[in-house]
């Protein structure tokens, strides 16, 4: 097996900070030490529903003469790059000055955003950037009584509020999507339950597929649970599906759960390498643009929960406006997922 060479400070802050978003494609260095295993199936413990998301956009001039920051994570990845878009639209809309700055992925450059943000004297502040840096240093650095919105990754302790994927929800719709298809075509028959997980992402990883699991039982009872721990690139999929393949040769009715489009397509790559491609069935998660094409004419492709990065600005902008009013807004905020098969991605996602 090939040893990564020792990574420079930058480029690991730059693997770790990708690796951090199980829903992308991710560039990881690590050994394939994901095939499938049985094992025990994690419980989440009940909890509470968060308030419903009372934001859908803003009033066109909502927020003239207001300044707002912006820390991006990374444009050069597409999810961010749709959530960035979709802010700026929305600050547009409103009417409202927005100073970005883009953390490229790289801790050293947090610092210099945050001052490019103190130095504009902006009068609140979209934070998004994940564990780049320790985000009680990054608090450190706001200016009192400014307002502080956190995206996708919470910004203890300044953060007001916490604008994110509803993991778990996105499961549960995308599996009780599955089992609804493989009790529609199987009657509940089939040989194995493959779940491709993450361990570079655990406690997303861990809402996701327990969803999925959650939905998925819903309908049809889980057999022969596959716990892959580590599957969450293209490449660590493939590995492991073939191991999964081996194992259960003549076997035509195999259900893949990814935690992401990449682990999805690399089983079904394991798949057609192994000659089998009709033995494989699978569903990720994101609907990212990677996976679209073989939603739409993969039949194996089951689908996918969808996040819609595009749409999160139209909860972020107007989250932080009323911060910057001293409006209340709930602690917590979560995009609705959605289910996303070829009967309706070209309704979602046109070409």
């Amino acid at each position: 097996m090939l040893v990564p060479r020792p990574s420079s400070p930058s480029r690991t802050g730059r693997v770790v900070a990708l690796l951090a978003l199980a829903a992308l494609a991710v560039a990881a260095c690590v050994p394939p030490t994901g095939s499938a295993q049985a094992s025990p199936t994690p419980t989440l413990a009940p909890t509470t529903a968060p308030s419903p998301n009372p934001y859908d956009g803003v009033a066109e001039g909502a927020g003239k003469g207001v300044k707002l920051g912006y820390v991006s994570y990374g444009d050069l990845v597409p999810f961010v790059a749709e959530i960035t878009a979709g802010i700026r639209a929305q600050a547009l809309l409103a009417g409202a000055d927005l100073v970005e700055c883009d953390a490229q992925l790289d801790a050293n450059r947090v610092a210099s955003c945050m001052k490019q943000l103190s130095d504009a004297k902006v009068q609140g502040i979209i934070q998004f950037q994940g564990t780049l840096v320790d985000p009680a240093v990054v608090c450190g650095e706001v200016a009192s009584g400014v307002p502080v919105l956190a995206v996708e990754f919470a910004q203890d302790p300044c953060a007001k509020t916490l604008v994110s994927s509803d993991d778990l929800r996105a499961g549960q719709i995308a599996g009780r999507a599955v089992g609804e298809w493989v009790k529609a075509t199987w009657n509940c028959t089939y040989d194995a339950y493959v779940s491709f997980e993450s361990t570079a992402a655990a406690d997303r990883s861990r809402l996701r597929m327990e969803g999925y699991r959650q939905g998925f039982s819903a309908v049809c009872p889980v057999t022969n649970l596959q716990v892959g721990r580590a599957v969450d690139t293209r490449a660590l999929a493939r590995a492991a599906m073939a191991t999964v393949l081996a194992e259960l040769p003549g076997k035509s009715r195999i259900v893949v759960v990814a935690v992401n489009d990449d682990a999805a397509l690399g089983a079904l790559d394991a798949a057609a390498t192994a000659g089998r491609p009709g033995d494989v069935w699978v569903s990720g998660q994101g609907a990212e643009p990677a996976a679209r094409e073989a939603i739409r004419t993969n039949e194996h492709y089951l689908g996918d929960a969808a996040y819609f990065p595009e749409r999160f600005g139209a909860t972020i902008v107007p989250a932080i406006l009323d911060l910057v009013a001293g409006r209340p807004v709930p602690p917590l905020l979560l995009v609705e997922p959605a289910w996303v098969d070829a009967t309706t991605i070209d309704t979602i996602y046109p070409k």
